[in-house]
């Protein structure tokens, strides 16, 4: 998806009068693609290209009948919208027949995709006139000014061959401490560095940036940076994603959820569309796309935040600035295949809806404290010397003939994240519900009612998340960040800067980069007496925060709160730099320095720990071997901690006790004594299963080395008994991986 974005239009054109209804050609072309679509869906019309053209019409036929009317000219917005309207239907659609079992994919969606062809060709919509720019100048000069803006374009393309011929050549089979930054060849870094030298190029330039080529800088480096690790692995990434993927594949198998399996069940949004997207493009099997949620989530997002940022403010250095800052600091791994990066989108297209059009003047105790800050002592003394020509705020009461319909928009997002995932509904709460309260938002009661909708489907699952993970983790702030003090073992300096651990360390310094930066542009913007808009960015970058005193979300909520503080905290940076009338000397040079920082702090962060993302293309068939053959009642006996198991439609199977046992603590039990009827005995003292299954893989004996475990030196041992125990069959062999079974005597 290209960042295509004007820069003659950034808003609504609400005073423009529409001219008569007509049918439009590109409704006309879209309504054909739109019932090709349908046909390819029924008919089950299965490879890539049909696929990829069946997701496309999909995602855009549905949402494009939503936006058509209204007079959105902004091209970020309208295509974000689009996805998000799109997706945002066939979620609850999905859901709706994953709870009642009335599992019809197919007809659904080729149904929904020829009743929107039929509107756009039978409803035709009113032309709102978009203003046009008018080439001015000489031939010769224009011609001139033609060839010199096609070098970047040609350094641009240069960059991405340098990329593709990177991958070509990186070898990653065997990944070290270091993870990917020693396999990456030189040419590699240097179509990356390319990449943000144009970015930071184009922000910093003195006529300002060219949208066409930010536009494609910036989904370039997206691209180099978020599909590269997924590109040179031969299975999807991340361990836990592989229990994502088993809920799709028992959705899509069985056509429906059972919310006495696990939690999962119990907010099935995404797992059943995921199901649902997947039977219309004729991949049912979710491993066999999930690897390109990384890219995908990570685009989207890029766009959203460009969106969201062109609503306040028309200044291009700003909202590049923003967009690129928001690309390098977002090293919190969060785009997988997973919940939280599809609620993680409709929560920013939720925000795009409010800023665009439900913005008003806030109540008045509100503007009198805005007035109070403007005129407090800090503020005037300190910004004694701000120059007299501040820039505008952009911020009032925006037209309301589309209000009735944002306010749906918001409240339906609302429902998908709810029915999607546990914690970002309550996020959105503490962000956005103070702001309709204090009026920045109208009307107010839409706070209230995103509480309500969260509450309500909370309330018939609170047991159950009570006796499972307890409702609260206590209201310890430090505690439920999940930080735990660093050892204080001495160390060797050269030691300690050369390990792949310190680097990652690195995370630490990116984070506390962006959010210092993000501060100094906040106050600079008050400074200025930019009150209003400030103090609604700034409060959604810290509204995260307040969630780390009650959950901490498995020591995981540091992370969710530095993902949702980003997108704000990145227009803070934007500010800081940008925020003064002119461009001037020392803010190009500090938005270059930072932005390159970010990128070489990013680049560390993001690919050393890849040897611990990585999941081998053995190991999942040999999971998908035993979710086809593993029966309830059955025993599972592996030692590598992240062996993906929950991969399949019957993966419940190993959700009742005892189904899955660790070689190691069969290990630590008997103390040496390694021989069949030590295990038989330890497996029959666990549940006495009829089939036992032992995996062995090449991937548990390299990580028992690297983590010097008993397992390093015994699981050769026990691998010989077992190919020489009586009763003992080999039941899977893929060169890497081997699953012994062996049945209850007696």
């Amino acid at each position: 998806m290209a960042l295509l974005i004007r820069s003659d239009v950034s808003s609504l054109v609400p005073h423009v009068r529409p001219s008569k209804r007509r049918l439009h050609y590109v409704e006309v072309v879209l309504a054909m693609f739109g019932a090709a679509g349908a046909i390819l869906v029924l008919l089950d019309v299965g490879g890539l290209p049909f696929a990829a053209f069946k997701l496309v019409v999909c995602l855009t036929m549905p949402g494009w009948v939503a936006l058509s009317r209204l007079p959105v000219a902004d091209p970020a917005a309208r295509t974000v919208w689009m996805v998000a309207a799109s997706s945002s239907l066939y979620a609850l659609l999905a859901a709706l027949m994953a709870w009642t079992g009335f599992w019809y994919p197919r007809p659904v969606v080729a149904a929904v995709v020829l009743a929107s062809s039929a509107f756009l060709v039978f409803t035709p919509r009113k032309e709102y006139p978009v203003p046009r720019l008018r080439a001015h100048g000489t031939r010769e000069g224009l011609r001139r000014y033609r060839m010199k803006a096609m070098i970047p374009w040609l350094v641009l393309a240069a960059a991405v061959a340098m990329w593709v011929f990177g991958l070509a050549t990186t070898n990653s089979e065997v990944l070290s401490d270091f993870g990917l930054l020693r396999e990456l060849p030189p040419v590699w870094y240097g179509a990356v560095g390319i990449a943000v030298a144009l970015c930071a190029w184009g922000v910093v330039a003195r006529k300002g940036p060219s949208n066409w080529l930010m536009s494609a800088s910036v989904t370039s480096l997206v691209v180099m940076l978020y599909a590269t690790a997924g590109l040179l692995a031969d299975a999807p990434r991340f361990p836990w994603t592989y229990k994502h993927i088993a809920v799709t594949n028992l959705i899509a198998a069985t056509g429906h959820v059972d919310p006495a399996i696990d939690i999962y069940n119990r907010w099935p949004g995404f797992f059943s569309l995921s199901a649902l997207l997947g039977e219309a493009m004729g991949y049912r099997n979710a491993i066999d796309y999930a690897a390109w949620a990384e890219t995908g989530f990570a685009l989207v997002d890029a766009v959203l935040v460009l969106a969201i940022v062109r609503t306040i403010s028309s200044r291009a250095r700003i909202y590049w600035t923003a967009t690129v800052v928001f690309t390098l600091s977002n090293w919190v791994n969060q785009n997988y295949y997973a919940p939280q990066s599809f609620s993680y989108s409709l929560y920013l297209a939720m925000c795009l809806v409010a800023l665009t059009f439900l913005r008003n003047a806030p109540t008045g105790w509100m503007i009198a404290f805005e007035g109070r800050l403007r005129k407090s002592r800090m503020l005037q003394k300190l910004g004694k010397q701000r120059p007299a020509a501040a820039l505008a705020e952009r911020w009032g009461q925006r037209p309301t003939f589309t209000q009735g319909l944002a306010v749906a928009a918001i409240l339906a997002l609302q429902v998908v994240i709810v029915v999607s995932h546990q914690l970002t509904p309550y996020i959105v709460v503490l962000g956005l519900f103070p702001l309709f309260l204090a009026g920045y938002f109208r009307p107010r009661w839409v706070g209230p009612a995103l509480l309500i909708i969260a509450l309500l489907y909370l309330v018939p699952n609170v047991e159950y998340i009570r006796s499972k993970y307890g409702l609260f983790s206590g209201f310890n702030l430090f505690a439920n960040t999940g930080y735990k003090p660093p050892e204080t073992e001495s160390v060797v300096l050269g030691q300690w800067v050369l390990t792949g651990q310190t680097l990652s360390r690195l995370a630490v310094v990116l984070t506390l980069l962006t959010g210092l930066l993000a501060v100094a542009g906040f106050i600079r913007r008050l400074l200025g007496g930019q009150v209003r808009t400030t103090l609604v960015i700034a409060w959604l970058a810290f509204a995260p925060v307040l969630g780390l005193f009650a959950q901490s979300y498995g020591g995981e909520a540091r992370f969710r709160v530095y993902l949702f503080a980003l997108p704000w905290l990145s227009i803070g940076v934007a500010w800081l730099f940008w925020s003064g009338p002119v461009r001037s000397r020392k803010a190009a040079i500090g938005a270059a320095a930072a932005l390159i920082a970010m990128a070489m702090l990013f680049t560390v962060v993001h690919f050393q720990p890849e040897a611990d993302y990585r999941v081998s293309k053995n190991d999942v068939l040999a999971s998908q071997w035993l979710d086809e053959n593993v029966e309830t009642g059955d025993i599972v006996f592996d030692s590598k901690s992240f062996f993906p198991l929950l991969i399949g439609p019957n993966y419940p199977h190993y959700l009742k006790w005892g189904s899955v046992a660790s070689i190691t603590d069969y290990l630590k039990a008997v103390k040496g004594d390694i021989s069949m009827g030590s295990l038989r005995k330890y497996a029959d003292h666990l549940r006495g299963a009829e089939n036992n299954y032992i995996v062995m893989s090449d991937e548990q004996k390299r990580q028992a080395i690297e983590e010097s475990g008993i397992d390093a030196y015994m699981l050769p041992k026990l691998e010989k008994v077992l190919a020489k125990g009586a009763g003992v069959e080999n039941v899977f062999n893929n060169g890497t991986v081997r699953i012994y079974k062996f049945t209850r005597t007696g």
